[in-house]
């Protein structure tokens, strides 16, 4: 009797894990995630390695394709200065419209991210569409710091016409 018993509440656990890992992201879910993903150009490394902010969200996207958010669940403080730091600390040999723009963008997905990424609501779906977004946006911004460290080595002599 008390084998019986203890049959059905593991079958009543089983029931409940099924429901929740419907929602669960996987490495596998992460690989199908198509985008275009730019590395950092050789020119702008130096640059860019000495941004702060962009390093810490650099890793942060780095470790999410391998299931770890640890950095979207940390302290809000925590978070939220990394984002006013991308924002206000942008190196002054790439500090552009453009990339303040493209800056804001990621911010904008980053914060999306962590909202789904922390709703118990939120399907699977809704979790790769912003995880992907979010590696799209931060891949953007790298490809417009390359364009213009590309642009600016570019010697390009004007010659007026008479």
């Amino acid at each position: 009797m008390l084998l019986a018993c203890k049959k059905e509440a593991n079958t009543t656990g089983d029931a409940s894990v099924t429901t929740s890992d419907s929602t669960k992201i996987t490495k596998e879910d992460i690989s199908k995630i198509h985008y275009i993903e730019y590395g950092i150009d050789s020119k702008a490394k130096e640059t860019l390695n000495s941004w702060q902010a962009y390093n810490t969200i650099s890793r942060a996207i780095e470790v999410s394709k391998d299931l770890d958010f640890t950095f979207f669940k940390l302290d809000e403080e925590v978070f939220n200065t990394t984002l006013t730091d991308i924002e206000t600390t942008t190196p002054k040999a790439i500090d552009s419209e453009p990339i303040k723009a493209r800056v804001l963008i990621l911010r904008t997905k980053l914060l999306k991210f962590r909202e789904i990424i922390s709703l118990n609501t939120a399907t699977k779906k809704e979790k790769l569409l912003a995880l992907k977004e979010l590696f799209q946006s931060f891949s953007y911004v790298t490809l417009l710091i390359n364009k213009k460290f590309e642009k600016e080595a570019q010697n390009i002599i004007k010659i007026d016409s008479i």
